[in-house]
């Protein structure tokens, strides 16, 4: 950065301020989370089990899932389901660098921990009404900023059907409103793909996007998310 850049920095880092999603304080970073309240966040331990499927509790919430791996930051609990909230359905702007700030972070970790990587990744779409209706996807906000030096697929999953909200939803209904809703125009054969959504409830929505996956030829799906409930049973 030129001598020039750095004090056109610290000029708009003066008349406008960052400030700390949790503490308030002034910070000097657009990541929105100082380091002493990111420290202090009760992130899941992915050192251990990079692969959640074999944590016991986690098998426990989410016994019927398709798909191969699972990557988690956190579970929905505060401060991450009020930040979701808030981008998701107000579009605060600056939970979005927070949320991607963590998904990095825990990336990272679960990469150095991983024997292999997935070839392909895919944010789930959104139907293409509830887009227009939204104005944004709220996943690719925060993950893709993370993927830069990631293959990304936008085209090949696509969802063709408009379901229900889930969250007003059962189990059994998820699963039911679900079926058919993705389909996949590419040939998957031999690779590994990652999906990625912002939360997993039941696992519904990504089992029938790893269905269509598979059928398309898929080695392996990894579901990617940035929270998991504890709702999955």
């Amino acid at each position: 950065m030129t001598a020039f850049h750095q004090c056109f920095q610290q000029l708009g880092d003066w008349f406008f301020p960052s400030f700390c999603v949790q503490c308030q304080s002034i910070i000097r970073t657009k990541h929105s989370l100082c380091e002493h309240c990111l420290a202090d966040l009760p992130l899941l331990d992915i050192t251990t089990h990079a692969n959640l499927l074999y944590r016991p509790d986690v098998v426990e919430l989410f016994p019927d899932c398709q798909f191969d791996y699972l990557f988690a930051c956190a579970w929905y609990r505060p401060p991450f389901d009020g930040w979701l909230t808030q981008l998701k359905f107000s579009n605060q702007i600056h939970y979005k660098n927070a949320l991607s700030l963590i998904i990095s972070q825990q990336l990272t970790v679960s990469k150095k921990n991983s024997e292999i990587w997935p070839d392909l990744f895919i944010i789930l779409p959104l139907h293409q009404q509830r887009f227009l209706k939204r104005g944004f996807n709220q996943v690719s906000q925060c993950w893709l900023p993370c993927l830069v030096n990631e293959n990304i697929d936008s085209q090949s999953l696509q969802r063709t059907k408009k379901t229900q909200a889930q969250s007003s939803l059962s189990k059994a209904k998820r699963v039911k409103n679900l079926h058919g809703a993705f389909i996949c125009n590419t040939d998957m054969s031999g690779k590994t793909i990652a999906i990625i959504d912002d939360v997993m409830t039941t696992g519904a929505t990504l089992n029938a996007a790893t269905v269509a996956l598979k059928k398309a030829g898929a080695k392996q799906v990894w579901a990617f998310v940035t929270c998991l409930t504890t709702l999955g049973h």
